[in-house]
């Protein structure tokens, strides 16, 4: 059984943030699972991946559904360079706009304070903590506190 501690942030909300368009060309794949994945990469070597799930099991602990961003991975010699905010920004904007979903979720780690930083930057508020036991498929001994 393993534990599971982390932030549930949400943006609902286009163009919240004034940051620019990624500096490197993105592509997009879409895979049989409904996931969609964005991906920058330079000479053959991943920069930047973000995935969009469509649902997430997870986000039943807090009565919600909608796409979630993760498994976000910037390479060590390109973090700090604003990319990964820069995306979020992009992805939420494009799901907010062109698929018209209400709102966009991130979970991280609460322990993942880079990214942490990088997902308040492009325009999330943290909507709940959540702490529990995760047993194959199971969610146990949840523990929710919503708000910061």
């Amino acid at each position: 059984m393993k534990t599971i501690h982390m932030y549930v942030y949400h943006r609902d909300t286009p163009y919240v943030v004034d940051l620019p368009e990624p500096k490197y060309a993105y592509h997009i794949e879409h895979n049989k699972k409904g996931q969609t994945t964005y991906r920058i990469e330079k000479e053959g070597c991943t920069i930047h991946e973000s995935t969009v799930y469509k649902r997430l099991h997870f986000l039943g602990i807090i009565d919600k559904q909608g796409p979630t961003i993760g498994n976000c991975f910037t390479h060590n010699d390109y973090r700090g360079h604003g990319i990964y905010p820069a995306m979020l920004n992009l992805i939420t904007n494009k799901l907010l706009v062109e698929e018209q979903v209400p709102e966009v979720f991130v979970i991280v780690d609460v322990h993942n304070t880079p990214s942490i930083k990088g997902i308040e930057k492009a325009g999330f508020t943290l909507y709940a903590t959540v702490k529990t036991k995760r047993f194959l498929f199971f969610y146990l001994n949840q523990e929710v506190h919503y708000g910061a």
